[in-house]
């Protein structure tokens, strides 16, 4: 692949946007299932398991952003020095921040530290100054920070939490050119192939060998930020962030996204026979089922540790993910068709929206039913209306506001480096 050809605009693959929503949607399932029908007590059965996809949303944003960053940047930041490497950050703030601005402003407004300042507890706002400088300047995922007595991601509140896979994603962006100019050495499919299958041994081994020093990272967190950190405050451990929030181990899951791009790129001059794509559809198949099974063996109380467990809060879906993008971005199947269809599509344009909107949706109506305990029926109704609701609101976000904002900050780009500067204005993008 040269850079020439990297750096012009490539041909859509509309399936990605698909799986954008895919990935969205699992998120809010998850979370909405936390919220109505697992709100009053413990989940069990169907429920407990459903509420993991949110982990299997998390790995497919990531494993996807990787691939659609590559696949439209990698020749723009390797071949377009500075130049190239500013147009790619214009883009990703033009593409992330417009929105991401407007709905912290919701969530300062809903927080119900602002409800407390207005009863008369002024004090309760000083954390939301303290936290706010991290949230908007992306930051908030990569440094463990405990404010009035909760860790910085929670501490904004009002439906704030998710934006911590935004913090984590700038992340990576940064280290993007880097990660490009190493992936693009490697050109062959076997070649690729073989970086791909070295890089998870390295990630697994990371991420094991991490979680079997568990105990050990638990003690310095409570020594150095006090037992608030430890690991039996799970939301707000120490561990938790390491393992799950921040940046330093979820980049396992973006770099193998784009080097699952950098095969897909390698193949494309190459037609699809009917035998090639009966096998790409069959392993797209074993990959789906592959995800349910390493949710079984990470989470059923059943099964003894294992090392998908050990790899639960981030890297164990991963190889797994990559093989799904890849055979829906070159296979044609059902689930591929399904993926490509206008509803899919339009849903998957509208899945940055749902998963801003999604948070302050469900925390509102959870606010609004109060503590009533209700039959499962009344529970599953009430999932599927604030579902409806939080689409819509996103749909009409993203038409009227999110793109309208988008392409006015790109024309206001006074270079014109590379046509693939802005490339994943195109259906092919996830981010």
């Amino acid at each position: 692949m040269t850079t020439a050809q990297s750096a012009g605009r490539r041909p859509d693959v509309p399936a990605l946007t698909g799986l954008r929503f895919l990935a969205a949607f699992s998120v809010l399932l998850a979370h909405g299932l936390a919220a109505t029908v697992a709100n009053n007590e413990p989940p069990q059965g169907a429920v407990l398991w459903l509420m993991q996809f949110s982990g299997f949303g998390m790995t497919l944003f990531f494993v996807l952003s990787g691939f659609v960053i590559h696949y439209n940047y990698s020749g723009l930041v390797t071949g377009g020095r500075l130049r190239g490497i500013a147009a790619f950050f214009w883009a990703r703030f033009a593409r992330l921040y417009p929105l991401f601005l407007l709905m912290m402003l919701v969530y300062v407004l809903v927080s119900q530290r602002q409800v407390a300042y207005w009863s008369g507890r002024p004090e309760e706002l000083n954390a939301i100054f303290q936290a706010l400088p991290y949230f908007l300047l992306s930051i908030q995922s990569w440094i463990y920070k405990l404010i009035d007595g909760g860790t910085l991601i929670d501490a904004i509140r009002g439906g704030s939490p998710p934006t911590w896979s935004i913090s984590t994603e700038w992340f990576f962006y940064i280290a993007y050119p880097c990660i490009a100019w190493l992936i693009l050495r490697a050109r062959t499919p076997a070649v690729i192939l073989l970086v791909a299958g070295m890089w998870c041994v390295l990630w697994i081994s990371f991420s094991t060998g991490l979680y079997d020093r568990t105990p050990q990272i638990d003690a310095w967190a409570v020594d150095h930020f006090g037992p608030v950190a430890g690991i039996q405050n799970q939301a707000d451990s120490f561990v938790r962030w390491l393992s799950y929030v921040s940046p330093y181990l979820r980049i396992g899951e973006f770099v193998l996204g784009a080097i699952t791009a950098q095969l897909y790129v390698a193949l494309r001059s190459r037609d699809v026979t009917r035998w090639e794509n009966t096998v790409g559809g069959a392993a797209f198949w074993a990959a789906a089922f592959s995800v349910l099974l390493i949710n079984y063996l990470a989470y059923s109380p059943d099964v003894p540790l294992t090392i998908f467990r050990k790899m639960a809060m981030n890297f164990a879906l991963a190889p797994s993910v990559a093989v799904l993008v890849f055979c829906v971005a070159r296979y044609r199947s059902t689930a591929s068709r399904l993926l490509t269809s206008r509803a899919a599509i339009g849903l998957g344009e509208a899945s940055y929206s749902i998963y801003l909107v999604h948070s302050i949706v469900l925390i509102s109506a959870v606010k609004l039913s109060g503590a009533t305990v209700h039959g499962v029926a009344y529970n599953v109704v009430k999932l599927v209306v604030l579902m409806m609701i939080v689409v819509a609101i996103s749909l009409l976000l993203y038409a009227y506001y999110e793109a309208p904002a988008r392409r006015w900050l790109r024309q206001r780009w006074s270079w014109r480096p590379a046509p693939g500067a802005f490339a994943d204005a195109a259906p092919s993008s996830r981010s």
